[in-house]
C-alpha cells in the first residue's frame, strides 16, 4: 500500500477516534444546563486528543514511512498544548459559572488528573530552562501519564454525568483499550523487535568540533536495510529495555558491505557525550530506519542539490556516499556551511566522491581563517544562483541544518522560485533536533 494511502487512512482513523466520544455524548445528550454540557464536551475532546497523541509517535513501521516524522514530533508539542487547554477549559468553565456539583474524592481525583496533565506541559516546555535532564524528564512524563489515566478516568466514570449511558461508556472503553495497547506496543513489543537485531561497534572516529563518526556492524544478523536520508533511534548497553533512545541521521552509504551503518554524532548532551567512550564490540541498538526521503523518486532524477549546516551534514554524507557507491550519473551540488576551516566536516570524503560522480561542492565558512577564502559568510540565494545550472528549478533540494539555517533556506527558495514539492527538509542529528524528537 502506498504511503499516501496509509497517511490518508491514518488521518481518517485518528479523526474518528478523536470525535467518537463527542458524537456519543451528543447522541445521549442530556437536556440540562448548556454550560455544563459544553464543558464536558470540551473535556471529552481534550482527553481523547491527549491519549491519541501516542499513535503518531509510537514509531509503528506501517505509519513511520507514511508520515513526515519531523513534522509529527514538532507538531506533537502544539497538539499537546491544545489538548491541555481543552481539558483545562472543562473545570474553568464550571468554576467561573459556579456549576461545580461534585465534592469529595470524585472531585479531588479530577483535580489530580488535571494537575498531572498541566505538569506534563510545563515540564516539557520548561525542561531546558529548569535544567531537567531528558531521562529524568521522561520518567516524570511516564509517571504523570499514569496519574492522568488513573485519576482522570476515575473522576470521569465516578461523576457518571454522561458515563451512565452504555454508548458513551463503551466508546470510552474502546479509547482506553487503544491507549493501553499503544503503551504495551511502545514499552514492550517494540523493544523486543529492536532487541532481536542488535549491532556492535566497529570503530569510533574523532572528527573536528567534537563530532564522532560511529561505525556499526550487525551482530548476529545480516543487517537492517535503510535509505540514504533516513534516521534511526540509538541506544547503548546490553539490553533494548531502556527508558529512552536518541535520534540520529544515517551518515553512511545505504549499500555499505556487510550491513554496516554509520552515524555522525556531535557531543551536545548526556547521551552524545558517551559516544567517544564506546569500544569495538560494545553493543548498540538501532531502532530504524524512519523517514520519507528516497533517491529513486521521479522528482530527484534531473539532479540533486544538497544543503547542510554543521552536523546536518550527516544525511548529506549518506546521500553522497550512496550516489558514489552506485556510480550515479545525476548532477549533484552540495552547499555545506560551517564556522571555519577547523570545524568543517568530511572534506576529504567530498573530494573523493567528486572524483567518482558528477559532484560539485561548495563549503561556505562563516568566519574563515583565510581572508581570501572564496565562499565566506552564509549560503545565500545569490551564491546558489551563481553556481547552479540554468535548469536549477528542475533540480531536487535536500536541506538539513539548524533552525536559523532552515528558515534562511526557505527564504532562498522563495527568492529562487523553487517549488515546495522539489524541497525536502531533512532530519538533522543536532541537539536542537534531538530536543524536538525527545517525546516518546
Amino acid at each position: 500500500m502506498k504511503s499516501a494511502t496509509r497517511r490518508v487512512i491514518f488521518y481518517i482513523i485518528f479523526f474518528i477516534l478523536l470525535v467518537l466520544p463527542a458524537v456519543a455524548m451528543i447522541i445521549a445528550w442530556i437536556p440540562r444546563d448548556i454550560i455544563v454540557n459544553v464543558s464536558v464536551l470540551l473535556g471529552f475532546i481534550g482527553l481523547a486528543l491527549a491519549g491519541l497523541q501516542m499513535i503518531p509517535i509510537a514509531k509503528m513501521k506501517w505509519l513511520a514511512d507514511a508520515l513526515d516524522m519531523d513534522k509529527v514530533y514538532s507538531t506533537h508539542h502544539l497538539i499537546s498544548i491544545l489538548a491541555i487547554v481543552l481539558v483545562l477549559l472543562h473545570p474553568v468553565i464550571l468554576l467561573v459559572t459556579n456549576k461545580v456539583f461534585r465534592s469529595g474524592f470524585t472531585l479531588t481525583s479530577g483535580w489530580i488528573g488535571l494537575a498531572g496533565l498541566v505538569l506534563i506541559g510545563l515540564t516539557s516546555g520548561l525542561r531546558k530552562k529548569i535544567n531537567l535532564g531528558y531521562v529524568p524528564w521522561l520518567g516524570i512524563h511516564n509517571l504523570l501519564t499514569a496519574v492522568i489515566l488513573i485519576f482522570g478516568l476515575w473522576h470521569m466514570f465516578k461523576v457518571s454525568y454522561y458515563m451512565q449511558f452504555p454508548l458513551v461508556k463503551w466508546v470510552w472503553f474502546i479509547e482506553i483499550a487503544i491507549w493501553a495497547l499503544l503503551i504495551i506496543y511502545i514499552r514492550v513489543i517494540h523493544p523486543i523487535a529492536v532487541g532481536k537485531k542488535p549491532f556492535k561497534v566497529e570503530s569510533v572516529e574523532a572528527e573536528p568540533n567534537a563530532v564522532y563518526t560511529l561505525n556499526l556492524l550487525p551482530d548476529g544478523h545480516a543487517g537492517v536495510p535503510f535509505k540514504a536520508g533516513q534516521i534511526a533511534w540509538i541506544s547503548t548497553g546490553k539490553s533494548p529495555w531502556v527508558l529512552s533512545r536518541n535520534p540520529f541521521s544515517y551518515a553512511g552509504s545505504d549499500i555499505a558491505p556487510g550491513g554496516r551503518v554509520r552515524f555522525a554524532i556531535k557531543e551536545a548532551g548526556d547521551f552524545t557525550s558517551t559516544i567517544k567512550d564506546l569500544k569495538p564490540g560494545d553493543r548498540v541498538f538501532v531502532d530504524g530506519p524512519y523517514g520519507q526521503f528516497n533517491l529513486q523518486k521521479d522528482n530527484t532524477q534531473k539532479g540533486i542539490v544538497l544543503i547542510a549546516g554543521g552536523i546536518g551534514v550527516a544525511p548529506v554524507m549518506s546521500i553522497v556516499n550512496t550516489l558514489a557507491d552506485t556510480n550515479d550519473k545525476r548532477p549533484v551540488y552540495v552547499f555545506y556551511g560551517d564556522y571555519n576551516e577547523d570545524t568543517a566536516l568530511y572534506q576529504d570524503e567530498f573530494a573523493a566522491a567528486a572524483e567518482k560522480i558528477n559532484l560539485k561542492y561548495f563549503t561556505v565558512l562563516e568566519k574563515p581563517n583565510n581572508e581570501d577564502y572564496p565562499y565566506p559568510g552564509y549560503i545565500t540565494s545569490d551564491l546558489m544562483a551563481s553556481v547552479l545550472p540554468e535548469n536549477y528549478k528542475d533540480l531536487f533540494y535536500f536541506v538539513c541544518g539548524p533552525a536559523p539555517m532552515l528558515r534562511a533556506m526557505e527564504r532562498n527558495f522563495v527568492n529562487l522560485g523553487i517549488a515546495s514539492n522539489h524541497v525536502h527538509f531533512g532530519i538533522q542529528s543536532s541537539q536542537v533536533h534531538i530536543e524536538n524528537f525527545e517525546m516518546a
